[in-house]
């Protein structure tokens, strides 16, 4: 293979990979807009995220806890008091 040649395909070869960097840059440029597009749609619907909702689903669950126990203290204080009435 001549030296021309061998140039000639260097060169292509080189705005092949620049083409491929620029690509890539793009993608990763849009895959950031295309999410912020969506963060900003959601936000608009009010939408609650997977971590918010596991920390209300915990309290909710620790709401329920205290809810059972004071039922239960409950119970026992209206029997304590029904055997003071006695």
């Amino acid at each position: 293979m001549s030296n021309n040649n061998q140039q000639a395909l260097d060169d292509i070869a080189e705005k092949i990979a620049g083409g491929l960097r620029l690509l890539g840059g793009l993608k990763q440029g849009a895959e950031t807009q295309v999410k912020s597009i969506v963060e900003g749609a959601l936000d608009q619907f009010d939408v609650v995220t997977h971590e918010r909702m596991q920390v209300q689903e915990a309290m909710l669950g620790k709401a329920r806890q205290e809810l059972a126990s004071l039922e239960g203290r409950v119970t026992e204080l209206e029997a304590k008091l029904k055997q003071l009435n006695h």
